[in-house]
């Protein structure tokens, strides 16, 4: 399954490269980004980051492998055949500001965003409805942590620390104010700290 997973990375990687965005009039677009609205040439970098070439790396040698290796040093240009699943989670938290621009920075022509709502019914983009609590600063904040469905309880006599907050426990304007964090937990913190780290 991994193999299988880094191999359908690894194409869209190299779609990027082989696969140029057109401007309109099937030329090239192969420098320029739109940047969200047609018709912008401003100039634009693709940068990979390592990641994809330890793919690369860790594949059996085959046709598919030297294909991908002869084409390591690009160029890479966006290309909408590029998909962005909640920014790049490998590198930042997913679906924060932070990701979507390292996704659009590594290629991607297209992001998209696992959708949940807010207590104010808003639509706002997270990997689940109920997973802030390991995801997002929302415990360290004294104005919405007491919010949270399930409230932090410290780990105690071999029980797990527990803590659930949803997107539907704020508004979008508080959802708006939290800092997004690498997803995970400590299971057996005493304090809040401990179960962010």
């Amino acid at each position: 399954m991994r193999c299988l997973l880094g191999l359908a990375l690894l194409i869209s990687v190299v779609s990027a490269a082989v696969v140029p965005r057109t401007n309109g009039d099937s030329q090239p677009d192969s420098l320029t980004s739109t940047n969200g609205t047609h018709g912008d040439t401003t100039a634009f970098n693709v940068q990979l980051g390592p990641r994809p070439y330890y793919l690369v790396d860790d594949m059996d040698d085959g046709s598919l492998k030297s294909k991908l290796q002869s084409c390591s040093e690009g160029p890479f240009t966006p290309s909408d055949f590029v998909f962005a699943h909640r920014g790049a989670p490998l590198q930042f938290p997913e679906h924060c500001v932070e990701s979507y621009s390292a996704a659009r920075r590594m290629g991607a022509g297209t992001i998209e965003c696992d959708v949940a709502f807010t207590k104010d019914l808003q639509l706002v983009c997270r990997h689940a409805q109920c997973d802030l609590h390991t995801t997002t600063d929302i415990l360290n904040r004294t104005d919405l942590a007491f919010k949270c469905t399930t409230p932090f309880t410290p780990a105690s006599n071999g029980t797990a620390a527990e803590a659930k907050c949803c997107t539907s426990d704020i508004t979008q304007d508080e959802f708006k104010s939290l800092c997004g964090k690498m997803d995970g937990f400590n299971p057996n913190a005493t304090t809040v700290e401990e179960y962010l780290d």
